[in-house]
């Protein structure tokens, strides 16, 4: 009487499905500035550390121990904490503003795909993604930076605990830039693993 029914499907659209929760991207883009922001603040205690005074030990001949004055720069291992936690920090900068441009990028594209009609358009095939790639392989060098040095400073500090030790300054301002480098590759690593575990909240396109 009506005519035959025809697939409903092809005329009506179904309800799009709820957003994914997208806190994990937040969080990983919160640790990313957290490292950055640690990385920088470590190389710059080292490098500001405070000249220290330390009397050589004493020969055999009875003179007066002579006073051999240094800073960071006399420990190799400390002016490589420096270098590498300011070329991480740069390098975790550029990671921040790839993982905005490709979420912001990935939103785009979700929007203009809602609004074609998906039956009667092919889909173009999708491309490489360099950016994606260029991310990865950021990610591997900051934490290959950071682990270095942080490990290379800890042996350093060790090894010549005793001299470091004669100015509490010093060793004071040693500790702190090693804890806060210790910090800045726990938070690369953490946002590395925080992007992959999904969290139950959504955030802004922005900042997700």
């Amino acid at each position: 009487m009506y005519g035959p029914d025809l697939p409903p499907s092809r005329y009506h659209h179904q309800a799009d499905p709820p957003p994914l929760p997208n806190g994990s991207k937040a969080l990983s883009l919160l640790l990313r500035l957290c490292a950055m922001l640690l990385a920088v603040v470590s190389a710059v205690v080292m490098a500001a550390s405070s000249e220290c005074a330390a009397h050589a030990p004493s020969d055999d001949s009875g003179a007066a121990a002579s006073v051999v004055t240094f800073t960071y720069n006399r420990f190799g291992a400390f002016v490589l904490l420096v270098g590498c936690n300011i070329t991480a920090a740069i390098l975790e900068a550029l990671a921040v503003y790839l993982h905005v441009s490709l979420d912001v990028a990935a939103v785009t594209a979700a929007a203009a795909a809602d609004e074609k009609d998906s039956l009667d358009e092919e889909e173009a095939p999708a491309g490489v993604n360099i950016p994606a790639i260029v991310l990865v392989v950021v990610d591997l060098l900051v934490h290959a930076l950071l682990y270095s040095a942080t490990a290379a400073a800890y042996t350093a500090a060790a090894a010549y605990a005793a001299q470091i030790g004669a100015c509490a300054r010093f060793a004071g301002q040693v500790e702190r830039a090693k804890i806060l480098s210790l910090a800045a590759s726990i938070a690369v690593t953490l946002a590395a693993v925080a992007k992959d575990v999904p969290l139950p909240f959504n955030v802004p396109p922005v900042l997700g």
